[in-house]
């Protein structure tokens, strides 16, 4: 069962793997991820950063589907880290479950812009935000389990690349 979808562009990282661990219990953390699945060397400093006692997995979106879909991790309580909204979008259009979706961690670079702390986005991201909220799917800008929850929609209000 997926507890959360994450979005950290980090994958996973102290915060990620403690903060939310005591938050959400999780028995396996799932990275689905093109790029850190072809990546020998990012694979060995991913699992460094995972909590003693929680199973780690590092596919490809489409194989992190197919693992997803495997009834073993039904009975799991599974978090879900990608990084990026299009990684998220293409994930959720391969598996029947629906978790909710937390914007987390998006690093700043060329052409993107401050949406909350520590959430940088370009018009891609937005586009595939706006996608992954119209599906239906729960969208949560959170940074860490202490902060508070802040709402999608009056953050996506104050965006606008028509500029």
């Amino acid at each position: 069962m997926i507890v959360k979808i994450r979005i950290d562009d980090r994958l996973l990282h102290g915060q990620v793997a403690y903060s939310w661990k005591s938050a959400l219990s999780y028995d396996a953390i799932v990275i689905a991820s093109d790029d850190a699945a072809n990546d020998e060397i990012r694979k060995v400093a991913l699992k460094l950063c995972c909590p003693d006692g929680v199973k780690l997995a590092i596919r490809s979106i489409k194989d992190a589907a197919t693992l997803l879909k495997n009834p073993k991790l039904a009975s799991m309580k599974v978090f879900v880290v990608c990084p990026n909204p299009k990684s998220v979008y293409d994930l959720l259009q391969l598996i029947e479950e629906r978790a909710t979706v937390n914007l987390g961690g998006m690093q700043m670079e060329p052409n993107k812009i401050l949406f909350s702390p520590a959430v940088y986005v370009n018009k891609e991201d937005i586009e595939y935000l706006d996608k992954i909220v119209e599906s239906g799917i729960v969208l949560e800008v959170q940074e860490v389990p202490s902060k508070s929850v802040k709402e999608y929609k009056s953050l996506r209000n104050k965006v606008d690349f028509s500029k």
